[in-house]
């Protein structure tokens, strides 16, 4: 075999290797090659499980438990070589005696699936949690069963890891409801969340000292209890407890910022000076609205006169990172760090920061000290 190889026992370690290839099956279809990046390296070696995800009309995603990636076929000039019990430098250099041993190649590929990381896939997510919007108690007659989601059957179908897919559901508008998924009518969250904080009032509570109980025994009546607990989790958070019982107190952004949506949900334009004034007075009392909380919802038009501010949500923007920028440029010539973080925040990678995706997709300028960014290639 040496002298085949012209090669010379001196230049080899004690245990040699030669390779052969199957007579059977040589280019099967029966494995596919997949590239892994640390990550998902080490989430294998730890025993955790990674998910292929996606339907027929889907580019399929690759999940771990808390990350996503796109997955797509690539190709490669070099021969990849599928074998098995082959052993490398460090298996055999404390071998002492001359040996020889027969490695099989068992495959040749030219493709594999490659990786890359990506945010989570949400369209579907939205789609699915459309069919069945919780309107109240009163409108259940209208909501078909298969239209209805547990979280398993969200986790299984949206293209999203565990984690992603949880992060995702805390931002959105939604409630469980016998196991099922909901999201909430604007109109009726409205209406529910009014009824809790109208308590504040009749009940003569400071803002940091809401009972949860009294809240579900005043108004379970007239609001599902389930209603109730989802809102209560969203909204509050603990405060202080006094004479053993644990209160709360309501998170004033979240409060102030679903009121300034409410205002502006279907609206259109609104004076500047007037929504900020019917926002002020919206709220409960003691709470106070801060601009920064329309970031991500609205924006102002300061170049009017009078000021105008329109409903602007994040979750109607294209996924498409770059159809997302042109739409951020369409609505709005100039935008400041503070005010397109949230519109692109999503987006963002484990590689590709905010600053990153605003380096590459836009062009800064300063105006009086401040930083700015529009289109890339806008005159």
């Amino acid at each position: 075999m040496l002298r085949l190889a012209k090669l010379h026992e001196n230049d080899l370690l004690p245990t040699s290797q030669t390779v052969y290839f199957t007579q059977n099956k040589l280019y099967s279809d029966d494995y596919k090659l997949l590239e892994l990046d640390q990550h998902l390296l080490e989430e294998l070696k730890e025993g955790q499980t990674l998910y292929i995800k996606g339907d027929d009309d889907e580019n399929a995603v690759l999940c771990s438990g808390t990350r996503t990636y796109d997955l797509s076929g690539a190709e490669t000039s070099n021969s990849l070589l599928l074998v098995q019990d082959m052993h490398f430098f460090d298996d055999l250099k404390d071998e002492k005696e001359r040996s020889c041993k027969k490695i099989t190649v068992s495959g040749i590929f030219y493709e594999y699936l490659s990786v890359t990381s990506s945010k989570p896939h949400l369209k579907k997510l939205m789609d699915l949690l459309n069919k069945s919007v919780y309107k109240g108690p009163e409108r259940e007659y209208e909501i078909k069963e298969e239209n209805l989601f547990s979280y398993e059957d969200l986790n299984n179908t949206v293209q999203a890891s565990e984690k992603e897919l949880k992060e995702i559901l805390r931002t959105l508008n939604v409630v469980t409801i016998k196991s099922k998924i909901r999201l909430l009518d604007v109109e009726y969250h409205f209406r529910a969340l009014s009824y809790m904080l109208k308590l504040i009032e009749e009940n003569s509570w400071n803002l940091d000292e809401i009972d949860y109980e009294e809240t579900l025994t005043s108004l379970k009546d007239i609001v599902p209890e389930e209603i109730l607990i989802s809102l209560f989790d969203k909204y509050t958070e603990e405060s202080k407890i006094v004479d053993g019982l644990q209160l709360y107190s309501y998170r004033e952004s979240e409060i102030c910022r679903f009121f300034a949506q409410i205002l502006l949900y279907g609206a259109g334009k609104f004076n500047l000076d007037e929504f900020l004034q019917a926002w002020r007075e919206s709220v409960p009392e003691g709470m106070i609205p801060d601009e920064e909380l329309l970031y991500g919802i609205a924006i102002i038009d300061r170049k009017s006169e009078p000021n105008i501010i329109s409903a602007f949500p994040e979750e109607n923007l294209s996924e498409d990172i770059n159809e997302r920028f042109n739409m951020l440029f369409k609505a709005r010539e100039k935008w400041s760090v503070p005010e397109i973080t949230p519109y692109i925040q999503r987006l963002t990678t484990q590689k590709m920061d905010v600053n990153a995706l605003l380096a590459k997709f836009a062009r800064a300028s300063t105006v009086e000290g401040v930083k700015y960014y529009s289109a890339k290639h806008a005159k």
